[in-house]
């Protein structure tokens, strides 16, 4: 428990200190405007890369453990666009996204490290090479069909997600990763300055975007998100690799498990506000799964070990 309290309270500290930057007019909205776009073309592809581009390939990829999080990953993914499909269009986007995309970086890397060790950190930097890709284009595609006037003609779809610095950021880092391509040590200092930017800038920019009435307004919203992330796609996961397709590995599941037990990922915020959907509510939906993700995720991390 003092290993996911000691790893989520900043989180809270951090949104916290955006909250009260924004409420004070201290952090004007054409800051937190900027923040946002430096996070998302800049930031968090770099924290994505060096992620991936540090481990070692060979020892850590599971193709059973890929295919079984992308099957996952796809049914909340429709169970919660059919959901969607009940609310307001500005509302869609901004319930899907957080229903099934995961903080892997923020939350997962320090919770894994702390709990399993190094070669279980790389094995989910791994993970995040695969699936961050895949989760990426499924909110890219949904968010484009939701907000046309956002993409364009329907022909310009794949021309969206081929450009996306978060796709490009993944693919780049597997392929530098299997490849073993090396970078000059000043490029790996610079990206690694630059992802360590990324999480308290995100996370005060989350901050500056909440509204506690947006909990209350959209509170049916909000604990139909939680669930879906918190409880029915990690349960998906556990179910999946204890019995129709068991992996070998003790520590494979659990980093399997684990990869979806995490709350609503930060970067949905950044995609959501871009497209113009309701960014408060996403705001708030990160907030609500992080707190709960104390308890669930320690209650994940018993259950494991058993």
């Amino acid at each position: 428990m003092e290993t996911v309290v000691n790893s989520i309270l900043p989180v809270f500290l951090l949104v916290a200190f955006g909250y009260v930057l924004r409420r004070r007019n201290i952090m004007q909205e054409c800051t937190e405007d900027f923040l946002n776009s430096l996070a998302y073309y800049l930031l968090l592809p770099s924290m994505i890369f060096i992620s991936i581009y540090k481990a070692d390939f060979s020892e850590i990829f599971s193709a059973k453990i890929i295919a079984g999080l992308y099957a996952a990953a796809f049914a909340v993914f429709l169970i919660a666009a059919a959901a969607a499909k009940l609310m307001p269009r500005e509302k869609r986007g901004g319930f899907v996204l957080p229903s099934f995309r995961t903080n892997i970086a923020y939350i997962g890397f320090p919770v894994i490290m702390n709990a399993y060790g190094a070669k279980a950190l790389a094995e989910i930097g791994m993970i995040t090479g695969f699936i961050a890709p895949f989760l990426i284009i499924l909110s890219i595609i949904y968010l484009n069909i939701q907000h046309r006037e956002m993409a364009g003609k329907a022909g310009s779809l794949w021309g969206h997600i081929v450009k996306d610095p978060l796709v490009i950021s993944s693919i780049a880092g597997i392929a530098f990763s299997y490849f073993r391509l090396p970078l000059p040590k000043f490029a790996v200092n610079t990206v690694d300055m630059l992802a360590s930017m990324g999480s308290p800038l995100i996370l005060m920019s989350v901050g500056a975007g909440l509204k506690i009435s947006t909990i209350k307004n959209d509170r049916l919203i909000i604990a139909f998100a939680s669930a879906f992330k918190l409880f029915l796609q990690p349960l998906m996961v556990y179910a999946l690799f204890r019995f129709l397709i068991p992996l070998d590995n003790e520590m494979h599941f659990k980093v399997a498990v684990m990869t979806f037990a995490f709350p609503s990922a930060l970067s949905t915020y950044i995609m959501v506000k871009q497209y113009k959907s309701d960014h408060e509510m996403t705001a708030a939906i990160i907030m609500v799964t992080t707190l709960l993700s104390i308890f669930t995720m320690s209650a994940w991390i018993l259950i494991l070990a058993k």
